[in-house]
């Protein structure tokens, strides 16, 4: 990057910004940092009000991605209060439940986005395990996004939210999915899967520590405290899961990035970078020949659209019999 940079890339530079969003900005500040000459011609050739004080003062709840909504989205639950003989082998049965199990709080950021939205039940609805408010609040958070991610999201956060999105009689909603708990356990082999163990093994922010059950038993409850003290943790959670995502999203293969907007080149499917290096390997299947590429920006490896091979060359291909 570091290079002299005319008036007209500036300008060049600067309508990336606005088309592009994210992205851009982070390459402008970057290129922006690279001398003071080069600053300074920046702001000469520009006008320190029409660049410099326009990238600072972006709105970043208006940037256009050009990517898809990606939700980072986690949840908290409440135990199940039930009637019980023993300690050992119950078997818990419909008329022993006092209280069910219920929705205690959700935490959710939009990636690249600097607020945090949540929500947890206040001490009374805890108590009356009323969920209705918090869900139609989850409801709209997830009702914006077009990409889901969570810890164990598939089989728990997903199936809980919308048992009350059930409950409650809120249409369904459509998003893809990203679990990085069925990422981490299909790519590589850790003495755990839990997210605290994963975070602190690659070491990047982890989870907030609390004092286990009786935090939750508070919460049941409806101690204001402890459904503070909840909430934090439950937001404590999104970052470490942020951090995480950003690990482990070379291994995606669940979305295109570049279906989401109209940006006519080449892309990576995982982060939309058009920064690609073109692969010496090439890419074979059975049906053909590709070209293969590594995003810069992620490290993703993608494969191009064209076969390389010629028809005649396909026809002659001969598949194994198993």
């Amino acid at each position: 990057m570091n290079r002299n940079w005319s008036k007209k890339e500036h300008k060049q530079l600067l309508r990336l910004v606005d088309k592009y969003g994210f992205a851009w900005l982070r390459i402008s500040k970057e290129l922006d940092r690279t001398s003071d000459s080069c600053r300074m011609r920046y702001r000469n050739s520009i006008g320190e009000t029409n660049a410099q004080n326009k990238l600072d003062n972006l709105d970043y709840k208006s940037l256009k991605t050009n990517m898809p909504v990606i939700g980072l989205f986690d949840v908290e639950t409440l135990p199940i209060e039930a009637y019980a003989w023993s300690l050992y082998k119950v078997d818990i049965y419909q008329e022993q439940i006092k209280k069910p199990t219920g929705l205690l709080s959700w935490a959710g950021k939009f990636l690249n986005q600097p607020d945090v939205y949540s929500d947890i039940l206040t001490p009374e609805e805890a108590v009356d395990r009323n969920e209705e408010r918090i869900t139609k609040s989850c409801w709209e958070f997830l009702s914006k996004c077009d990409i889901v991610v969570g810890h164990n999201l598939i089989d728990f956060d997903r199936k809980t939210i919308n048992t009350y999105i059930l409950k409650y009689g809120l249409p369904p909603l459509h998003y893809k999915m990203v679990d990085t708990l069925k990422l981490v356990r299909a790519n590589v082999r850790l003495d755990s899967n839990k997210m605290k163990f994963v975070n602190d093994y690659l070491g990047i922010r982890t989870k907030i520590e609390n004092e286990g059950f009786p935090l939750w038993r508070a919460c049941s409850d409806g101690d204001p405290e402890a459904l503070a003290t909840m909430l934090e943790y439950n937001e404590g959670d999104i970052f470490a899961l942020e951090d995480l995502y950003y690990k482990v999203r070379p291994y995606f293969r669940y979305f295109n990035a570049a279906l989401y907007n109209t940006i006519e080149e080449r892309q990576c499917p995982v982060c939309g970078c058009m920064e690609l290096d073109k692969q010496d390997k090439f890419y074979m299947t059975p049906a053909g020949k590709w070209y293969s590429y590594r995003c810069t920006e992620c490290g993703c490896l993608s494969r191009g659209k064209e076969n390389l091979l010629s028809k005649h060359k396909r026809k002659l291909l001969l598949n194994p019999i198993s």
